[in-house]
């Protein structure tokens, strides 16, 4: 990621000085361009002097690939007629500020080419986006995340707004998350009413801040990374009528989708036996559960299962595969709740986006008492949250 210099080279091919290429002024223009004047990597405004607050270019024109075969990332492949080639080719140009251009030098190891490049088009696909589409959509962000499995450090600030710009959806305002608090016993009704009631006052503040500010009432744009059952209650503290666009945590790609194209998997679902023990549904999705630990708890449980050919946690890679889920998990809960009068036992191994609209969905497709399950010590199942009609709330065990 050589730093470039404002000399013209001679017409017909990049200029040489020391061993390396320099980038012409025309595609230093279009870079500058192409990045709306911000760092690529930490999204500094480079066209101001923040501390006498007048305009000032004091960004660097920065290879990928570099200027010439030893700088950074050249490897054993990149030879002087590639450096030549790409010295001026702006997919290989970033603008960054001085301090993430030194970094990404001196570390080329933690800053690969590959991921460059592929940070680099995301974001001059982003900056085309807002440009093609100046009345973009508009939402208020609810990122919530949970004190009782050590989240709180997974969502940097600004993972959701980037994730919303690379789909022409712009943030009103960027609200602090909602940290669940962790229980201090178990996680019983008193627990879930204070989850619902945070989750649902932050909702109603937000709402209330964009009514007065911007008229209608905008989307939601929901982030969340908690404990399943936790998320059930955020879904039913938003509800089903409320407009939202989920986004979902990528260990790799962070909150941006990894494949916007991919097709969402086969959900396969087999009904319960007949007979009349207890009915329970497995959700074996972002990983499998034995039948056993269900049987475990529940000896007599007629068990439904849902789930996909090769459950993951890696399985969202877009919105279409929370879509996909939503449609079809809608028909079996129909099924099972004409089946008995009863709770309908929920084992999930979901996603987190899946646990959030299942919770939501509740609130108006289904008005039938469920039963949600959750891991504790021993790694043993225990009824964990009641949803649906009201009911008394279990003990865990």
């Amino acid at each position: 990621m050589t730093d470039t210099t404002q000399t013209k080279p001679p017409k017909g091919r990049a200029r040489r000085t020391k061993g390396r290429f320099d980038t012409d002024d025309v595609t230093k223009s279009i870079v500058w361009a192409r990045a709306a004047g911000h760092c690529e990597l930490c999204g500094d405004d480079l066209t101001r002097d923040v501390r006498v607050g007048a305009p000032l270019r004091w960004g660097h024109v920065a290879h990928i690939l570099p200027a010439s075969p030893k700088g950074p990332r050249g490897g054993g492949h990149h030879d002087a007629t590639q450096a030549e080639a790409k010295s001026n080719d702006p997919d290989n140009l970033m603008l960054a500020c001085p301090g993430c251009h030194t970094k990404a030098d001196t570390n080329d190891e933690g800053y690969p080419a590959h991921d460059l490049s592929d940070l680099h088009a995301a974001q001059v696909d982003r900056i085309a986006l807002a440009a093609r589409t100046p009345q973009a959509a508009k939402a208020i962000t609810l990122v919530v995340l949970s004190r009782h499995f050590q989240t709180l450090n997974l969502i940097a600030k600004g993972d959701l707004e980037r994730a919303m710009s690379a789909e022409g959806v712009t943030a009103i305002s960027a609200a602090p998350p909602v940290i669940l608090p962790e229980p201090m016993g178990a996680r019983d009704d008193d627990y879930w009413k204070t989850v619902f009631r945070q989750v649902r006052h932050e909702i109603e503040r937000l709402l209330e801040t964009a009514k007065t500010f911007h008229g209608d009432v905008p989307l939601l744009a929901v982030l969340g990374l908690a404990d399943i059952p936790a998320l059930m209650v955020v879904g039913q503290a938003i509800g089903d009528r409320m407009p939202r666009q989920l986004y979902s945590f990528h260990r790799i790609s962070r909150v941006q989708w990894p494949d916007r194209d991919a097709a969402p998997p086969a959900f396969q679902y087999t009904p319960p036996p007949d007979g009349n023990g207890p009915v329970a549904l497995m959700l074996s999705i972002s990983g499998k559960i034995p039948e056993r630990d269900v049987l475990d708890v529940l000896p007599d449980a007629r068990i439904a299962v849902l789930t996909v050919t090769e459950p993951s946690t890696l399985l969202v890679q877009n919105r279409k595969v929370i879509h996909a889920f939503v449609e079809a998990i809608q028909t079996p809960l129909s099924d099972l709740e004409a089946l008995t009068p009863d709770p309908i036992h929920v084992f999930p191994a979901i996603p987190a986006a899946f646990a959030i609209e299942f919770g939501a969905f509740l609130t108006m497709q289904h008005r039938h008492p469920y039963l949600v399950y959750d891991r504790t010590e021993g790694d043993r199942f225990a009824p964990i949250l009641p949803l649906g009609y009201p009911q008394e709330a279990p003990r865990a065990l």
